[in-house]
């Protein structure tokens, strides 16, 4: 028997999703599953469609046994940042057997093989990412280059066969699609902590991640996401709405739904456009610079698009290029909501990235497994508001201070006023699951 480590955003939740749940508790033989959940703010650099605490709802009703949350800071993060904030916990819980993740790829050994090169990183692989970035490349397209260019310059050095071409070949292709850089950039993550955390992976099921298309069934959650945009003024419901129930538990429906009908969502990034159009218009260009993800020359083009722009789509357009991807770009806008700086990702990048372990919620079992983490985990475990007040590290505090500030930003996207009041990260408590 094992415990499984789970890195997720569902945003929403879908069968894929509960897939992957039952997947790693039988192939495993879990005893518990432990899920690493995102904040309010996603890695696309986007609000998540409903709070983490309804999230956590449908996690906990869907198979996973505890919630921990995986703070603004590195769910709203480049990949890298992501990756390894959330393996820094799962390492930090000290009872994790398996990290088990989703891949297009569906098998470990490429994934594994080119983390590791990723993870070595020597003089010649960074010259010719550098020499890749140089030349205009977006940054996950120069390191898929530089790493292409490196395992076909050792072919040829120690004279390898055929099968060895073609094992190049798959893992080239690997690291240019979504879940699978994850994927390289978790056991990375695992190899820089010296993990004993051993990684898992199966092959993602349906659609690509970030897929328009509206399958039968196992449809993404970008697909989802954008029919609940373009029909949620028109009467939207889950009770006879085909697609919906064709592509989300009735659990997880309902939960949106009562979300929904409170007025705490769906949120879209729509929602904090005036605000975003008028900080980048407002703050100086050493402000703007002092932004993560920031190059040279990229804050004067972001004030610029920011007085040209009327609304949020324009101004991400106008600042994405083929150097600068949307995602990239989203990412600065809410670093910009949130008061996340470069030099602070820094810092926490360089003390073990996470500072405290925060518990979002549990069921019976996830409760015993709690019991076993405030035995073994190397970082303070906060459960309740109240526990705030006993961090004693000053990252720790400033960590859970920029969460603060985070969920004070998104609930002004909700639509029922009333609950748009602010600190409202000290009125929950973790989700009990009987």
């Amino acid at each position: 028997m094992s415990v499984v480590g789970i890195i997720a955003e569902y945003n929403p939740m879908h069968f894929g999703h509960i897939h992957h749940l039952d997947y790693a508790r039988h192939t495993m033989k879990a005893q518990g599953l432990v899920c690493v959940l995102s904040s309010n703010f996603v890695q696309r650099g986007e609000p998540a469609i409903v709070s983490k605490w309804a999230r956590t709802q449908m996690a906990l009703a869907s198979g996973a046994d505890l919630v921990v949350e995986l703070p603004s800071a590195f769910s709203c993060a480049s990949a890298e940042y992501f990756a390894a904030g959330a393996v820094s916990i799962l390492n930090s819980l000290g009872i994790i057997d398996y990290l088990c993740f989703g891949s297009e790829e569906g098998c470990i050994e490429p994934l594994e093989l080119a983390a590791q090169q990723f993870f070595c990183e020597n003089e010649s692989f960074k010259d010719n990412l550098k020499s890749q970035l140089n030349n205009g490349l977006p940054y996950a397209l120069a390191r898929q280059k530089a790493l292409e260019s490196i395992l076909i310059n050792n072919r040829r050095q120690n004279g390898q066969d055929k099968q060895d071409e073609a094992k190049i070949s798959i893992i080239i292709n690997s690291v240019s699609k979504p879940n699978n850089i994850l994927g390289i950039e978790y056991i990375k993550a695992l190899k820089r902590f010296n993990s004993p955390i051993r990684p898992v992976t199966t092959k993602r099921v349906g659609q690509d991640y970030n897929s328009l298309e509206r399958a039968d069934s196992f449809s993404s959650a970008t697909a989802i996401r954008q029919y609940i945009r373009e029909n949620i003024d028109s009467g939207l419901s889950h009770e006879n709405d085909v697609f919906l129930q064709n592509n989300m538990a009735r659990k997880s429906l309902e939960i949106m739904f009562a979300e929904f009908a409170s007025g705490r969502g769906p949120v879209f990034p729509e929602a904090f456009e005036n605000i975003l159009l008028h900080a980048f218009r407002t703050k100086s260009i050493n402000e703007i610079r002092s932004l993560p993800y920031i190059e040279e020359g990229l804050e004067n083009r972001l004030k610029q698009a920011a007085l040209e722009s009327v609304s949020y789509h324009e101004f991400v357009g106008k600042v994405v290029t083929k150097r600068y991807p949307a995602s990239r770009i989203k990412r600065i806008l809410i670093s910009m909501l949130t008061g996340m700086t470069g030099e602070f990702l820094d810092e926490l990048k360089n003390n073990g990235y996470a500072q405290y372990i925060r518990i979002l919620g549990f069921n019976e079992t996830g409760r015993a497994l709690l019991s076993e983490i405030k035995k073994k985990a190397s970082l303070p475990v906060i459960t309740k508001p109240a526990s705030i007040n006993k961090l004693d590290c000053r990252l720790a505090i400033e960590l859970f201070d920029h969460e603060v500030r985070a969920t004070n930003t998104y609930v002004l996207g909700y639509r029922n006023l009333s609950y748009t009041i602010g600190n409202q990260e000290f009125t929950f408590s973790p989700v009990y699951s009987k």
